[in-house]
């Protein structure tokens, strides 16, 4: 099929998808493709860029920037600090592990000092485990794991051929990549210590989800006991909000509330190849053509495209089976605004203290060294969001005080929380910090995201069992050989989780698919982990 272009304009390279992947890819497109920059354009169904970063500011908390989305990053993601440093975004440490902390586990109101002190715990360890304790449970059932898998006696974590084992790895004769890393973890310590990991995690997805060749290597490099954290002083979604500014600024253009429904493969008059999309913008439907498109978009999101044409059609099992190798992890938080911070009074007042209540995490929210108020951020995932799922729909909403700061409209309001919702978070969190009920303690404003909610379908995407991630990484960034198309984003990275797969994933696309060197001010570039 021949598409006239007379009357229209064909984009060198059209972007779906106005996350950190698919702006810093429009980014690098347009200020490093030499003397000739092609025309780029970035087309985002919702009315905002970010994806899943969103900054918002309570009502009476100015100086406060709550993360309902990505909120950190390790300082081990070096590209993310690279950029960030590139752009000069301002940084701060994030805090987590802070000794006074509650560790309110099994009914015994701990502080996070505590769990090193096997003494204290409400949970019958071993003698091996116990002593496991300053390294955590993951690092000991980790070496018991890759000792039966290696054959040595010892094993040294920083040295582990994880991409070696992903390929051929086996353990009691099945291969690493079909067993689930929760099977393998409870083989390699007691049930005890496992719930022990778990409840101290405040997690159940980084466990639960994931096959064991890919599950233990992230989570000893991200969540391990010597990982530090950084944030974004303004707020993490400054960082698509400044590369939305840098896309403009070289010449592109991006594109709001404009959906993408199906796109095919099309020849142009003179014979030459094309990307035709069709989106959908309001009540309007426009067709444009391009040269190449990006897909910077999870699981989901392309399952939400009309499945047909050369790329998604049905006939393409093998594009689906690359699609369908993460599961979207099923994610929401949840941000309560006190009048006073409450939990001062404990000896708290930063990091996070965590349960094994259904609320199981909660963060308390820098909001300035001014505001007599602050904010505790609520992050839960997988199982427990089975205990949420009713109070998740009621209708009645959080009421919201009335905005009279003068300032300029935040989003906050776009996210009202379920009043039954906030009631249960609150309850909990006082019987968690063993503190009574009274009217000046209670929340006075609240804000709520789902990420399980389309077009995302969840909070972060994770490798599945039987997939061979480092082979699927590779072939998903273009997944039909001779077909213009190419997928990034962190849902096919192994960065899952984290804006450095956003970026891992874009990187690989741009150098090894589209020709471009790597950017001077990332150390290293061009040898990505995906």
């Amino acid at each position: 099929m021949k598409r006239d272009t007379s009357c229209g304009h064909v984009l060198d390279v059209a972007i779906v998808g106005g996350g950190v992947s698919g702006l810093y890819s429009a980014w690098r497109l347009l200020t490093d493709s030499g003397d000739a920059p092609p025309t780029v354009a970035v087309f985002e169904g919702s009315g905002r860029v970010g994806g899943r970063l969103l900054s918002v500011t309570p009502p009476g908390l100015p100086q406060g920037r709550v993360e309902l989305g990505g909120m950190r990053y390790t300082t081990g993601h070096i590209r993310v600090k690279s950029l960030v440093d590139y752009l000069g975004l301002a940084t701060a440490p994030f805090a987590v592990s802070e000794d006074a902390n509650v560790a309110y586990l099994r009914g015994h109101r701990l502080r996070t000092a505590d769990l090193t002190d096997a003494q204290k715990l409400p949970y019958v360890l071993s003698t091996e485990e116990q002593a496991s304790l300053s390294d955590g449970m993951t690092v000991l059932a980790a070496q018991r794991f890759l000792q039966k898998v290696l054959h040595q006696p010892h094993v040294d974590l920083n040295k582990v051929p994880w991409t070696e084992l992903a390929r051929s790895g086996r353990y009691e004769g099945h291969l690493l990549r079909d067993l689930s890393m929760r099977y393998v973890y409870n083989r390699s310590v007691s049930h005890e210590a496992f719930q022990f990991a778990e409840d101290t995690s405040g997690y159940d997805s980084i466990y639960f989800t994931w096959n064991a060749v890919d599950g233990f290597p992230w989570n000893l490099a991200d969540y391990g006991r010597t990982v530090s954290y950084e944030r974004l002083v303004q707020g993490y979604a400054t960082l698509p909000e400044t590369l939305a500014e840098r896309v403009e600024a070289a010449g592109g253009h991006i594109h709001l509330h404009t959906r993408l429904t199906r796109f095919d493969r099309v020849h142009l008059v003179d014979g030459s190849p094309a990307i035709e999309l069709h989106f959908q913008h309001g009540e309007q439907e426009r067709v444009l053509l391009a040269r190449k498109l990006i897909l910077a978009m999870p699981r989901r999101s392309l399952e939400l495209l009309d499945q047909s044409g050369a790329v998604l059609a049905p006939e393409h099992r093998h594009v689906h089976e690359l699609i369908e190798s993460v599961e979207p992890i099923p994610l929401f938080k949840l941000a309560l605004c006190y009048r006073t911070r409450w939990w001062e009074k404990l000896g708290i007042t930063q990091g996070q203290s965590v349960t094994d209540l259904p609320i199981r995490k909660c963060y308390y929210w820098p909001v300035g060294d001014q505001a007599q108020g602050g904010a505790i951020l609520i992050y839960n995932d997988v199982l427990d969001m089975d205990y949420w799922t009713d109070l998740r729909k009621h209708p009645l909403k959080f009421a919201q005080p009335p905005d009279d700061s003068g300032l300029e409209p935040s989003p906050w309001a776009d996210y009202p929380a379920p009043a039954v919702m906030v009631e249960e978070a609150h309850r909990q969190l006082l019987i968690m910090h063993g503190v009574e009920d009274h009217p000046d303690l209670r929340p006075y404003a609240a804000a709520y995201r789902d990420w399980g909610e389309d077009p995302f379908g969840g909070g972060a995407n994770f490798w599945r069992q039987y997939v061979e991630s480092y082979d699927v990484a590779h072939r998903i960034v273009q997944p039909v050989p001779g077909v213009a198309v190419y997928i990034c984003g962190e849902a096919y990275s192994h960065d899952q989780g984290w804006v450095e797969g956003a970026l891992a994933t874009a990187e690989d696309m741009l150098q090894r698919c589209l020709g471009l060197p790597p950017p001077p001010f990332m150390p290293g570039e061009g040898q990505s982990r995906s």
